[in-house]
């Protein structure tokens, strides 16, 4: 058996059933059989789209998210979606392959420093024979390190014999951090019990150790208030004190509640400048962190009270100990009148819609979007400007169907990035939010989601320019049509792909999405037309 061969097998024995990527001599061998052998070769427009969907994916749908690229330029066009998997902590292997080793050969590149500074690991398959152990201790790092790995399979090793083989030995995972000893909790404990005003506030950590049951038995031992982060959303909805987002994004009972909160309690959260708002929420209050890295603590802002462990089974001890200390319902009067200011109010009390002739708010539209689609969704959101109008109104049914493309900070990753979720047959529909800049980045990569028929909702956000520096010119007396874009019409050009489409300038025209959706067989455009004037981001 060939290199290329026992490459394809080893990756199916892993448990991988989807490849992204983009065919080049580095890779042409092992996918097709891969393919040929039971698995899917998801076949990409560009490198950049093959390990964004590879990251989507393992985010949204768990596993490793596996792509491929060929050498040399394939592996810098795939730069900055590594480096987002990486600063997002995604599970993704990248496997790419070194040039013929001819001194001249143009493709030669430096993959394992590139790789080190995208910050992802690197592992190399150093002979036909010692393939299947290198691919092995690349999965294991992967898990191991909750990061990015790049398998480096040289092209000249692809059609060697493989000869005899290490077994596939499946990764395993570090399991959770032991709870905190009794004496560990001492001071944060101190904090929480002499707190009068004290609020919960969860994470994407909190969510992924499935902390929702602890931390509300701790909130309602406390009267605390309940908050999230944007990556932690509607992990309490419901709840009678849950005040949704904490931080830029809160809305106006949840301001106050956190202005009036003298001790904030936060899990599994980095508490991040746009969390805390480079501090500003925090000052004069008393701050307990519980994360599973040391190295976040006092990160963005100073804490008191740092705790390592992990979210559930910390808030699990904690509310033993409370318990032993006979504290069951703490907090009476802050507790009820938390729970009044939010009684009958909506986040939708908020809106004043700016909407215009042939523009709609972009709050008013994700308001109407949200009873449209299907409540069991997964949202997959890019960044710009219009992101402060959708995480907050577009809902989920559980945190961990929501993620941002987000963490280096590049426009562009999230249509791709909904691709990969999409591929993983949740029976969920997923919805893009991206703007129009973003969107028109990757436009190529739209036609995947048409070539294979994916449930995917790509809901633009289209103010005709880049929105946050058209509001940035205005503001430095610059004219703003420099960040504007005369853009062709996008529903025509989706259409023009195969897929569906539709243009929306009033509230009212998203009422034809459940129409559309109802007889869906591939992708939806919907172009939201914004005012590029009406701007909702503080800058």
């Amino acid at each position: 058996m060939k290199v290329f061969h026992a490459l394809a097998d080893a990756l199916t024995a892993h448990g991988v059933d989807t490849v992204f990527g983009l065919m080049g001599n580095a890779n042409l061998l092992y996918l097709p059989a891969f393919a040929d052998a039971g698995g899917r070769f998801v076949a990409v427009a560009h490198e950049a789209g093959a390990v964004a969907m590879a990251d989507g994916r393992a985010r949204m749908c768990g596993g490793i998210g596996v792509a491929s690229v060929t050498h040399g330029p394939a592996f810098t066009n795939a730069l900055t979606p590594l480096v987002e998997a990486a600063r997002s902590h995604s599970q993704v292997l990248l496997i790419t392959g070194d040039p013929p080793p001819v001194p001249t050969h143009f493709h030669h590149f430096d993959i394992a420093t590139v790789a080190a500074a995208a910050g992802a690991g690197y592992e190399r398959v150093h002979r036909p024979a010692s393939l299947v152990a290198d691919l092995n201790r690349a999965v294991q790092r992967i898990v191991a390190e909750r990061r990015p790995v790049v398998l480096n399979v040289p092209i000249d090793l692809m059609q060697a014999e493989a000869g005899e083989q290490a077994p596939v030995t499946l990764p395993v995972a570090p399991g959770p951090l032991a709870a905190p000893e009794a004496e560990a909790l001492d001071g944060a404990l101190g904090l929480i019990g002499s707190a009068k005003r004290p609020l919960v506030l969860a994470g994407h950590g909190a969510a992924v150790a499935g902390a929702r049951e602890a931390l509300v038995e701790l909130a309602d031992r406390t009267g605390a208030a309940l908050a999230t982060t944007v990556l932690g959303k509607e992990m309490f909805a419901g709840h009678p004190r849950d005040v949704g987002i904490f931080g830029s994004l809160a809305h106006s009972v949840a301001s106050t509640v956190i202005a009036e909160s003298d001790c904030v309690i936060a899990f599994g959260a980095s508490l991040n400048m746009w969390t805390v708002l480079n501090g500003e929420l925090l000052r004069g209050k008393r701050v307990v962190h519980v994360d599973t890295d040391p190295a976040r603590f006092g990160s963005y802002s100073p804490v008191d009270e740092p705790v390592a462990g992990d979210a559930r089974r910390t808030a699990e001890t904690m509310n033993v100990l409370l318990d032993q200390a006979g504290v069951t319902a703490a907090n009476g009067a802050w507790a009820e009148r938390v729970a009044g200011q939010l009684a009958g109010f909506s986040p939708q009390d908020d809106v004043d819609d700016r909407s215009g002739a042939e523009t709609v708010d972009i709050r008013t539209a994700m308001i109407r979007l949200d009873r449209i689609l299907p409540a069991e969704r997964s949202v997959v959101s890019d960044i710009g400007r219009f992101d402060v109008g959708v995480w907050p109104y577009l809902r989920v049914a559980d945190p961990l169907h929501f993620t941002v493309m987000g963490g280096f900070g590049s426009i562009g990753l999230g249509v791709a990035g909904a691709i990969g979720a999409a591929t993983a047959g949740t029976g969920r529909p997923v919805v893009a939010a991206v703007g129009d800049g973003g969107f028109m980045m990757h436009l190529s990569e739209f036609t995947t989601a048409v070539r294979y028929r994916l449930p995917l909702v790509v809901v633009v956000l289209n103010d005709g320019a880049y929105g946050a520096e058209h509001y940035k010119l205005r503001n430095h007396g610059y004219d703003p049509a420099y960040s504007a874009f005369a853009w062709p019409d996008l529903a025509g050009l989706a259409t023009a792909m195969g897929a569906r489409a539709l243009t929306v300038r009033k509230a009212e025209e998203l009422d034809a999405v459940g129409d559309l959706l109802s007889t869906l067989e591939g992708p939806l455009l919907v172009d939201v037309r914004l005012d590029p004037d009406v701007n909702l981001v503080r800058y």
